[in-house]
């Protein structure tokens, strides 16, 4: 019996021992498991981290770059008005300017020439020279000038002076005023000015 005693022993010690082995496996293979899982789970973080944070520097760049364009869109407006301002400031010291000159002897040579200009296109009856209130006195003078058969008509469109024509037979018209001649020199100052916004 001892020797079945023995025989039981050493079988109760080699189902141990192989169970001890295949516990150790089996803990090994847990542990290697879980590092993997682990090592997996990390580069998934790190990788949901990395999208993340590059969608905030996206986001924080876009909203930057927005707020940069809006400021510089607000710089721009403002440089504009200013501009606008200084441009309406220099064209009413200009009205005034011209308007003062309308008062002086070289008005009556200015509209004397400007209806010698428009009598060499309005050659047909049936032309209508405007003028303002304030240079009926030249009708005359202008007439003359002029030459060929027209009619006068007082404007409120010209505010500081000169003529005016149109012929509605001719189908032309032309304006030969210094409202129309300073309007023109707009464009011109806002090209050589200087004040240009870029």
């Amino acid at each position: 019996m001892a020797v079945n005693d023995d025989k039981i022993n050493k079988f109760y010690v080699a189902i141990n021992h192989y169970a001890e082995e295949q516990r150790k496996k089996i803990e090994q293979e847990i542990e290697a498991f879980k590092k993997k899982e682990l090592e997996e789970a990390e580069v998934d973080v790190l990788t949901e981290a990395y999208r993340l944070i590059q969608k905030e520097m996206a986001e924080m760049r876009n909203g930057i770059a927005q707020e940069m364009a809006q400021r510089e869109m607000n710089v721009r407006k403002e440089l504009l008005s200013k501009r606008r301002k200084i441009a309406d400031e220099v064209f009413e010291r200009a009205k005034k300017a011209l308007s003062e000159f309308t008062k002086e002897k070289g008005y009556e040579d200015l509209l004397v020439k400007k209806a010698k200009i428009l009598s060499k296109t309005f050659r047909k009856p049936g032309t209508v020279l405007c003028i303002r209130k304030e240079d009926e006195q030249y009708k005359e003078l202008i007439q003359k000038a002029f030459g060929n058969d027209c009619e006068f008509r007082i404007s409120d469109d010209i505010h500081i002076g000169g003529i005016l024509a149109y012929n509605s037979g001719m189908g032309i018209a032309a304006d030969e005023t210094l409202d129309a001649q300073l309007e023109d020199q707009r464009e011109w100052f806002e090209e050589n000015s200087g004040l240009a916004v870029v």
